[in-house]
């Protein structure tokens, strides 16, 4: 799956006349003799064509372009230039122009500006998958923008610096930087940026695992666009949704897609195309179209760049698998390995962490100590390695000696061992003693194991119920309908009666999930909703395959357990349960708006031992976040 992270570019880089009429301007290039007003009013024209018309805005900027006898106009119409090129995937011209605007404005000694198209070089460095230079010339310019207040600026390096780290799959430092822009974007209400950074944050919280904000963020990404009718973004906003859902459902993911496709086609957008075809060619990928793939793939590859790029060929190598092309196959695995080795090799790796070093100043002393200490670590690692080597020829040395003494003495130790074997015998008979003692000890452990299953099962499924039984008694108010309250009543008493009988038959010591896990658990938390004191929620998030059924059984009854433990200690009047699943780990959350409690000082409750005890048995782990006053957390991760 692709990192989708858009780039924050620069949206106004000189100030111009941005709300002349295009028909007044065309007006003054044909008809005034002022070769220099001519030039400002293509360069204007050009300026308002960059979200109409990019072809004809480049036409204008390129008439601009001919007037060369006043730098600062010049510099305008480089930059105005280098944005066209970006815009139409040409970033080695772009790079070309943005470099002849630094030089012009060098020469006026403008450093802001400089500063602000180095946010335009950054912004094509990260398209050309060149993440460490990437972060090196944004933290320079924004250290810039920070010392003159610039947070404005600042926070688009923020944003760019960010995308850098998604690219990299360093995500909680992407979202910090993302997170950072974003504030200063709406203090500063710029819905334009917003309309950028929420996407990034979008993609980079579902790289992170978390994929509730990650939708939350597509969302308000996608209604601030569609309100603006800005298209532009709703191509970005859509390249992030397909991604979402590209593996849990790929008919959608290939609609959203389809729809970036259409866009960027209808606004003549190349910047960006290539994720989208890139995706589609997996999702083919995925179908075993293997040829359509192959097609997505190969358009995708003439203009994608960095780890995009190590994707696109690691899925060309399974196409052309699937189609038995091996030679073509091995070709893509090797051209593969070649760049991720670029991308991650030990030289960038140690100019980034220079980079960063450089700029968060007050990590520095902490970072050099770590190198310190990691350096003395190694030579110490090395040193024990060799003593270990030593250790072990000498150790090989002494053993042999040892065979020759042994072969040498063996007729010594036969004797030896003539005259022990009446020993031996009178041990061996001692040790069949004890095992017959240890055997009756085995029975009577397996019996109080027995018992004590009886015990745990006999609390879990009839102390729920009987817990919401107690929970229906206290609730009824005599100005409720009596027949109603007993028939629901009546139901329940008739469910613990069953419960015993299949206990007392030794039947099933457990719940029965016919329906699955999280349906029976909507339907006792129905059961208890019906009291009307607690309202209990069941959330599923993402979990879709059924789990084996003695497990569904074991997580059921500690859910039992802890429903049993809200009604009976809590004093809720809210519950929420939530499951989840993430690289095949099933994460249960269940919160209450409860009085909470001291966990330190019931640990030693039966409720809390049974759960640890079923938690230890199927290999998870079992968490609690409580304290007096706050109500409760419990969330369970365990593996399936």
């Amino acid at each position: 799956m692709k990192i989708l992270c858009a780039i924050i570019y620069v949206m106004s880089f000189f100030l111009g006349a941005q709300n002349t009429q295009i028909d007044s301007l065309k007006t003054i290039t044909s008809s005034s003799n002022d070769a220099m007003e001519v030039a400002k009013a293509n360069l204007i024209l050009a300026k308002l064509h960059e979200r109409i018309d990019l072809n004809q805005g480049k036409i204008f900027a390129q008439k601009a372009y001919q007037y060369k006898s006043n730098d600062s106009l010049l510099a305008e119409t480089n930059n105005q230039l280098g944005r066209f090129q970006f815009f139409t995937a040409q970033l080695d011209s772009a790079v070309y122009y943005f470099e002849n605007t630094k030089t012009l404005l060098k020469k006026l000694k403008d450093d802001k500006r400089v500063a602000v198209v180095n946010i335009s070089l950054g912004a094509i460095q990260l398209r050309q998958g060149d993440y460490n230079k990437t972060i090196a010339t944004l933290t320079e310019s924004a250290s810039f923008f920070e010392k003159t207040n610039d947070s404005l600026n600042a926070a688009k390096c923020y944003s760019n610096i960010a995308s850098a780290f998604a690219e990299l799959e360093l995500f909680p430092k992407a979202i910090e930087y993302s997170e950072k822009a974003l504030q200063v974007f709406e203090n500063l209400n710029q819905t334009q940026f917003r309309l950028i950074t929420l996407p990034n944050l979008a993609t980079q919280y579902y790289k992170n695992g978390d994929t509730l904000k990650a939708i939350d963020y597509n969302a308000k990404a996608e209604q601030l666009a569609t309100s603006l009718g800005d298209k532009r973004s709703l191509s970005i906003i859509y390249n992030n949704l397909g991604d979402l859902y590209l593996n849990k459902d790929s008919e959608k993911a290939k609609q959203y897609l389809e729809k970036t496709l259409a866009l960027k086609n209808e606004l003549n957008l190349k910047s960006g195309i290539e994720v989208a075809q890139s995706n589609l060619g997996y999702i083919h990928l995925k179908n075993r179209d293997y040829k359509t793939a192959i097609s997505y793939f190969n358009k995708a590859e003439q203009n994608i760049k960095g780890k995009q790029l190590v994707f696109v060929y690691n899925n060309l190598q399974e196409a052309h698998k699937g189609l038995g092309q091996m030679n073509k196959a091995l070709e893509y695995a090797e051209k593969s390995n070649r760049l991720n080795d670029s991308i991650l090799n030990s030289e960038s790796q140690k100019n980034f962490m220079e980079v960063q070093t450089k700029y968060e100043t007050e990590k520095k002393e902490k970072e050099i100590l770590q190198l310190q200490t990691d350096n003395l670590e190694a030579n110490y690692k090395r040193r024990q390695n060799r003593n270990l080597l030593i250790a072990a020829v000498s150790a090989l040395i002494l053993t042999l000696l040892l065979i020759y003494v042994l072969q040498k003495n063996a007729k010594r130790k036969r004797i030896i061992m003539e005259q022990n074997l009446t020993i031996q015998e009178q041990d061996f008979n001692q040790l069949l003693k004890s095992q017959e003692l240890e055997g009756i000890d085995a029975i009577l452990d397996a019996q109080e194991l027995e018992r004590s299953k009886m015990a745990a099962d006999l609390h879990d499924n009839l102390g729920s119920k009987v817990a919401t039984l107690k929970l229906y008694l206290e609730s009824y108010d005599d100005k409720e309908d009596f027949s109603g309250f007993y028939n629901k009543l009546k139901k329940l008493m008739n469910d613990t009666y069953n419960e015993i009988r299949s206990i007392s038959k030794n039947k099933n010591f457990g719940a029965e999930i016919s329906k699955g896990l999280i349906p029976s658990t909507k339907g006792i938390a129905k059961q208890i909703s019906d009291s009307k004191k607690i309202d209990i929620k069941v959330i599923n998030i993402d979990v879709n395959k059924r789990i084996e059924n003695t497990l569904e059984i074991q997580i059921f009854r500690i859910i039992q357990e802890l429903l049993t433990n809200i009604i009976k200690h809590s004093n809720a009047t809210e519950a929420t349960i939530q499951f989840s699943e993430q690289d095949n780990v099933l994460t249960i959350m269940v919160e209450d708006n409860g009085k909470g409690f001291n966990i330190n000082a019931s640990k030693s409750g039966i409720g809390l031992i049974n759960i640890e005890q079923r938690i230890e048995k199927i290999e998870g782990e079992f968490v609690i976040d409580t304290s007096i006053g706050n109500g409760t957390t419990v969330i369970l991760n365990i593996p399936l």
